[in-house]
């Protein structure tokens, strides 16, 4: 009997149904495995560089699958010791009756968006959101076509949903279509009577995937990975562990991203004393390292490589002749590993299309900024230096790239003053303005961790008194 070309089975038609449902059965298994080896591999290796929750959205048709694939996302991951927290779809607890109606949609949205503001930098590791932004940029297209909302109503209401500050915030979007025709046998499946409803009807049905497609074909771009999942005549169990594939692969993205950094034998080429540098002669020889050698590489690769350094963009944030104290709290890991306080915030350097050099560090700081300390506007930032600690085994794998970020607004200031904020998967920090000259005086004497201690030693040079290394 002849095989087919390239494999090692008989042809279809002369296989009994039975022995190909074995087949697809072992290979779905077989599946299965790898993911759960890849998920393993995530939760172990890459999981602890995760600054705040990974976030996904399912959105799209009603029926095409979004709750039971919600679920089933939930039940790999958790078995699998990720921490996973569902925001449930809103639709479904609205006190507003009329579905689709731009005050139930808006309220839906409102509501979803309060609850992962307050849930994305806990100690959480993936939050699944079941109709979110995503769905409401949706909704808000089939608004517009059918004419329910005006010009100016579509326009204010699609600037808020596509506000960076929270459209940034959905890592992967999951959007779900299906056939009017397989939506209504799922729904009747289930159903006594077979009387279509209001939205359970071919014709808005019909609408709605329309606006499904010509949503996703307009914000795609906006969002960071939008993943088209079409489920009309799928196995469920299948279409389950394939859309896990795709999530994982997103997640591995998320978690161990491209970042900058330079071989630790061009860095030790630079000056440095008691582990800081800050003249104008320094700065300028370091833009040049990073420029000619500065290359970008998995984090997985440069935390486990000691022939490079990880550039960490840092700011101190100044307002008048005081500089910002952060205060990390003991339950904080940092605590005991570098101390109980610093003067700057910093973070990796991604890559970003477009930027390079002194550009690209200074956006990611006042990105970093304006995420983890909740500052919507931008500030003057300068370069004033750098530290490194190359004896140091806890940190020579780091490198900071210090600015200055002059925080130019008494309201701002104030603000920064009560604020208690987030730094990371739920570790608080703590702080307030303190003189420079206060810090230098020993008259205070907290436990600063190096790199703060370094940029105080060159705090005359930071405040553009004299220049020297």
């Amino acid at each position: 009997m002849a095989l087919c070309s390239g494999c090692n089975h008989e042809p279809l038609e002369n296989w009994r149904i039975e022995d190909y449902a074995l087949q697809m059965s072992d290979d779905l298994e077989g599946k299965i495995r790898q993911l759960e080896e890849r998920a393993k591999t995530l939760h172990d290796n890459l999981l602890a560089f995760a600054s705040r929750a990974f976030v996904i959205e399912f959105a799209g048709t009603p029926k095409a699958g979004k709750s039971t694939s919600v679920e089933a996302i939930r039940h790999f991951f958790t078995r699998h010791d990720f921490r996973v927290h569902i925001l449930i779809e809103r639709a479904s607890v609205c006190p507003i009756p009329m579905k689709g109606h731009l005050f139930f949609n808006t309220w839906c949205a409102a509501t979803m968006l309060a609850e992962l503001i307050a849930n994305v930098d806990t100690e959480t590791d993936i939050i699944i959101v079941d109709r979110g932004i995503f769905d409401a940029l949706v909704w808000l297209t089939l608004q517009r076509q059918r004419h329910e909302v005006t010009a100016d109503e579509a326009r204010i209401i699609e600037a808020f949903l596509l506000l960076d500050r929270w459209r940034s915030l959905i890592d992967l979007a999951v959007v779900m279509n299906v056939s009017p025709s397989e939506a209504m046998e799922r729904e009747n499946s289930q159903r006594i009577s077979p009387k279509p409803g209001s939205i359970m009807n071919p014709e808005v049905l019909g609408n709605i995937s329309a606006a499904v497609t010509s949503a996703v074909k307009e914000y795609q771009q906006r969002f960071d990975s939008v993943i088209e999942y079409e489920t009309s005549g799928q196995n469920v169990r299948l279409s389950n562990a394939n859309l896990a594939s795709e999530i994982l692969d997103h997640l591995a993205a998320f978690l161990d991203p491209e970042i900058l950094v330079v071989p630790t034998c061009e860095l030790q080429m630079l000056p440095l004393k008691h582990g800081g540098a800050f003249s104008r002669e320094v700065r300028e020889e370091l833009l040049r390292c990073i420029s000619k050698f500065g290359k970008f590489v998995r984090r997985s690769f440069a935390e486990s490589s000691p022939d490079v350094a990880q550039i960490i963009a840092c700011g101190l944030l100044v307002h008048d002749d005081e500089v910002f104290l952060f205060e990390r709290k003991e339950r904080d890991p940092k605590y005991s590993l570098y101390g109980k306080a610093t003067i700057w915030q910093g973070a990796h350097v991604p890559r970003v299309t477009e930027k390079a050099g002194e550009d690209l560090l200074k956006s990611t700081l006042l990105d970093r900024i304006s995420r983890s300390l909740f500052l919507s506007r931008t500030f003057p930032v300068n370069l004033v230096g750098y530290c490194w600690e190359p004896d140091n085994e806890n940190s020579n794998r780091h490198f900071g790239v210090i600015f200055k970020v002059e925080i130019d607004n008494d309201a701002t200031a104030a603000d920064l003053r009560k604020k208690e904020f987030r730094h990371g998967r739920g570790h608080g920090l703590a702080g307030q303005f303190v003189s420079w000259k206060l810090l230098t005086s020993k008259a205070v004497e907290p436990n600063l961790e190096a790199w703060s201690v370094s940029i105080l030693d060159g705090i005359v040079d930071i405040q553009g008194l004299k220049d020297a290394v």
